[in-house]
């Protein structure tokens, strides 16, 4: 009886191989399709960004919208006007690995025609409330505002965005990846 089960089984598991063996009779794997998503229309003042996204560490970070020639910025409990004139960028952050990951709002640029690299307003973004730091669970996406003040008549040039690269153990810092992403010089 045993004799007979043995060459069986061994028939059956060939079989079963050569089933995943990927010949020209298997179809081939569907696409995975995308979240049918409703357009949202632009906010006052702002023109859509299209641009690729920059992948920074483990996160992707994509620019959608840009308003410059921004006076003050007005909130819930303040008005505050800028030096200069603020710059408003909207981004829509992804974080792309399984574990949480950080996005510092204080660590992305923005990069004038002069060449000159700016930090966001820190009261700006008080006043917006907008987080400076914010933690992005695996697979979440999260849009927000950066805003800077930049010099009266100064055009934009590019987003510097910066991520870290971290390990799988501990979450230790290993490096920092920046990468521009280019910004139509105006909204308006």
């Amino acid at each position: 009886m045993q004799r007979r089960i043995m060459p069986v089984a061994a028939a059956l598991i060939v079989m079963s191989l050569a089933g995943c063996s990927g010949d020209a009779g298997t179809p081939a794997a569907t696409p995975t399709p995308p979240y049918d998503l409703a357009p949202r229309p632009v906010r006052d003042f702002e023109v859509p960004v299209r641009a690729s996204p920059a992948a920074v560490g483990k996160l992707k970070i994509t620019p959608i919208g840009l308003r410059t020639g921004m006076c003050c910025v007005v909130g819930t409990h303040a008005e505050w006007p800028a030096k200069g004139e603020y710059v408003h960028v909207r981004v829509q952050i992804q974080n792309i690995d399984r574990d949480r990951q950080k996005f510092d709002a204080l660590e992305q640029f923005l990069v004038t025609s002069d060449g000159r690299a700016h930090r966001v307003d820190v009261n700006a973004m008080n006043i917006k409330r907008q987080d400076h730091r914010v933690t992005l669970g695996a697979g979440n996406v999260l849009e927000m505002d950066l805003i800077y003040d930049v010099p009266k008549g100064t055009a934009v040039k590019a987003i510097r965005f910066t991520g870290t690269v971290t390990t799988a153990i501990g979450g230790l810092k290993v490096d920092t990846q920046r990468q521009d992403v280019p910004l139509p010089p105006t909204s308006r």
